[in-house]
């Protein structure tokens, strides 16, 4: 763990969102909560907040104290330590949701002992206090940015933990060996029985397999959390503006019967599976020297070359064109969508010659305007996102942090390090270098070998009273 102080200070901040509601509250934490909140309420039952029962809700009212002056009629919860969010002394102050009372009802715990809280403040000290753990603080910070509901229940798994526990098991595992190794250089040449290079050689080889499993859930688990981008792309006036407002279910983007109406990139988002889907409707690729239109197809390229799934939409009423080819050769590294539209107009080729020049047995026939196997595009672009395989979150531990990624990375090659090691000469010198830096590696994740400058930066990402 780093070397680092658990403040005393109290605490205190809104937790909710300024603005009208019904209801705001105001959150203190630390081992003068309780003695704050006497001074500025006032319960006509004259309640003891000191020698209330945990966990209980009392009616009354935040005043001024000595002048009286009532600011605002509250509920305040007060939760005893060590069961609650920071394991300190908690109580919160449900207000009336406005900025006023709030910013009021904040100014009199400030001005009675508390401080302001940092941002992320109340998380850090559950992880400081041992609650959570650095990845489930993470996944709280997860929950609250969640936009899609797969990211919602993957954050949710995380905060239980399952993925924490795995890392932990790694992380013994990797100790496990090299409390061994140690073992084995401390005593070397002594009369000490202690397993031998063959177990270690398993052992390391065993670890490698485990690490590697967990960081291939890393592509799944990042597209559940972070969503996928998605680009419609094509020829002028084949229908790319009219599919994007289909796919939204709403009017988007400006759609007319003139080619190169869409002359830059548009973005929105929907959900498709439960996952988050960035739209990005693009200008038409053609040959210009029309010096808008031309930032406009550069733009283009310039979101095709980003995506992950670009959806390729061909006019079947128009005849292919060496710019339906040329577009196609930019596109075709890409997980590529190719999409057959007006399929309600005179075709001006067949959908057999189109896989042919395409090269591929999947094109999708639609027609945009009578709303004609629309749904066939959202199937598609599942099927694409998770290669054919079962979109549910699966029940294993799932990596879907930018940051427990590397970590991971950085784990498995010492890992492989350490294996080219023993395959080469045994070097119990060496092998303990590189397990000590996966041990490191796999600390960083939840929090063990952690830096303060990591977990500044990682807290300050969250909001103040959180």
């Amino acid at each position: 763990m780093m070397d680092q102080v658990k403040n005393t200070d109290t605490i205190a901040a809104i937790a909710t969102p300024m603005g009208a509601s019904g209801i705001g509250i105001v959150r203190l934490s630390g081992e003068d909560s309780i003695k704050i909140a006497e001074r500025i309420f006032s319960s006509p039952k004259k309640r003891d907040l000191y020698n209330s029962p945990d966990r209980t809700v009392h009616y009354g009212h935040i005043r001024v104290p000595d002048a009286g002056d009532m600011v605002d009629e509250v509920l305040l919860t007060v939760m005893k330590a060590p069961m609650t969010y920071t394991s300190e002394d908690v109580v919160e102050i449900n207000c009336h949701g406005g900025p006023m009372p709030l910013k009021s009802v904040l100014e009199l715990c400030l001005a009675h002992g508390a401080r302001l809280a940092e941002p992320g403040e109340f998380t850090k000290r559950a992880f400081l206090s041992g609650r959570i753990d650095l990845a489930q603080a993470e996944a709280v910070l997860d929950i609250i940015r969640s936009r899609s509901e797969m990211a919602r229940r993957l954050a949710v798994e995380q905060l239980k933990g399952v993925f924490s526990e795995e890392i932990k098991r790694l992380r013994n595992m990797t100790l496990d060996i090299l409390s061994e190794i140690e073992l084995g250089i401390d005593f070397t040449g002594e009369d000490v029985l202690f397993f031998g290079e063959e177990k270690t050689v398993h052992d390391i080889r065993d670890l490698h397999q485990a690490i590697s499993r967990v960081l291939e859930t890393a592509g799944r688990g990042m597209i559940f959390r972070q969503g996928i981008s998605v680009v419609i792309c094509g020829r002028p006036n084949v229908g790319k503006s009219s599919l994007m407002n289909a796919l939204l279910k709403r009017d988007r983007a400006i759609v007319t019967p003139v080619p190169g109406t869409t002359r830059d990139t548009i973005e929105e988002s929907l959900a498709i599976s439960g996952v988050e889907v960035r739209v990005s409707d693009t200008a038409g690729i053609t040959a210009t020297n029309d010096a808008v239109e031309v930032e406009g197809v550069a733009r283009s390229k310039e979101k095709i070359q980003y995506a992950d799934i670009v959806i390729f939409m061909i006019d079947v009423s128009m005849g292919l064109s060496d710019e339906d080819m040329a577009i196609f050769n930019l596109i075709r590294e890409k997980k590529t969508i190719i999409v057959e539209n007006k399929i309600d107009l005179p075709r001006a080729f067949s959908h057999e010659e189109a896989m042919d020049r395409f090269r591929d047995e999947h094109i999708l026939e639609i027609s945009v305007l009578e709303g004609t196997e629309l749904s066939s595009v959202e199937d598609m672009i599942t099927e694409k996102m998770f290669d054919g395989d079962n979109i549910e979150i699966p029940e294993t531990p799932v990596v879907a942090n930018l940051r427990h990624k590397e970590a991971l990375k950085n784990a498995l090659k010492n890992t492989e390090r350490a294996q080219d090691i023993c395959g080469k000469k045994y070097n119990g010198e060496l092998l303990a270098s590189d397990l000590n830096e996966v041990a490191r590696c796999l600390g960083l994740i939840t929090g063990e070998s952690v830096e303060d400058d990591i977990l500044d930066r990682i807290f300050s990402q969250f909001c103040i009273g959180k």
